[in-house]
């Protein structure tokens, strides 16, 4: 894809960069930065979207080009947000739109921002903890121990997975023991206890494969706390990868959910943003909050 890539976008009179790590992305984004380049396409999974961002945060308003997200990894969370899954459909779209002189639309993409004192801040885009970040640690182990199209394929990430589930549901293997958390919700609640499920974001997430997200309250923060004490978890799987709360799934029954200004969980040590693995002080709040505005374009359909 990275191949047919290019070629179409040098066939169009556009320059084309790899970058193969953070290394030389930083690098990159460096020279396009003298330069004030004032739009960049990106074909790329979320882990390289959430170090743009991570590199956006720390120079806007000094630099803030329109960005075309193309969808090159596995979940493309963000990318589908802005209609760029499938990456070459969408790839055609905006050179299309180039040839024609039609501008792209652009629209602004808000950054999740994770803030714990004595550590730096992040900027991504979607937070997961307990067995939500045990799942994700899981994948990112199995592709990181060598190669094979059981680690590096499309098939990897699922095929981890349901052997997880298989082994818990079929043959009872315990699911890990996470230490007791406190979730507090500005204007939304406060649940305790340890957690099944937590998730966070500041996408919209209309055209992802889930959004466990209930449509209460109000704020750029999107949050989803799921306790040990609430009713079971894969029964509950369908409503909630489709956000479909009812009312009955609240702190009472041991969820948290619903849109909000700020959120602080304490008594997490470990978790992912967008793929990528960190360790926070489980002693102290992790604070969730809108972070900066970037410039995403949207293909034209």
């Amino acid at each position: 894809m990275a191949r047919r890539a290019t070629q179409l976008a040098q066939a169009a009179g556009l320059e084309v960069h790899e970058v193969v790590d953070p290394v030389s992305l930083r690098a990159r984004l460096d020279a396009l930065r003298d330069r004030r380049a004032e739009v960049i396409w990106i074909l790329a999974g979320d882990g390289t979207i959430h170090a743009l961002a991570e590199y956006f945060a720390q120079t806007t308003p000094d630099w803030s080009p329109a960005l075309l997200l193309l969808a090159g990894g596995r979940a493309n969370v963000v990318p589908r947000e802005f209609d760029g899954y499938p990456a070459m459909p969408a790839l055609r779209r905006a050179l299309a739109a180039l040839r024609a002189g039609r501008p792209l639309r652009e629209e602004p993409l808000l950054t999740l921002q994770l803030s714990q004192a004595g550590r730096e801040s992040r900027h991504g885009f979607v937070f997961a903890g307990a067995l939500i970040h045990e799942a994700v640690r899981l994948t990112a182990e199995n592709r990181a121990a060598g190669r094979g199209w059981w680690r590096h394929s499309w098939f990897s990430d699922p095929y981890i997975l349901v052997r997880w589930a298989v082994r818990t549901l079929v043959f009872r293997r315990p699911l890990p023991q996470s230490s007791p958390v406190v979730a507090r919700m500005a204007g939304g609640g406060e649940l305790t206890g340890r957690m099944r499920a937590l998730v966070a974001t500041t996408l919209e997430m209309r055209k992802a494969l889930y959004n466990p997200f209930a449509e209460r309250g109000a704020g750029s923060v999107r949050f989803t706390a799921i306790s040990a004490a609430a009713p079971s978890l894969w029964g509950m799987l369908p409503k909630l990868l489709k956000g479909r709360f009812d009312a009955n799934m609240d702190v009472a029954q041991g969820i948290l959910s619903g849109r909000s200004e700020r959120v602080e969980l304490q008594g997490v040590a470990a978790y992912a943003l967008d793929g990528e693995l960190f360790s926070a002080d489980p002693a102290l709040p992790l604070v969730f909050t809108a972070g900066v505005t970037l410039r995403a374009l949207r293909p034209a359909p």
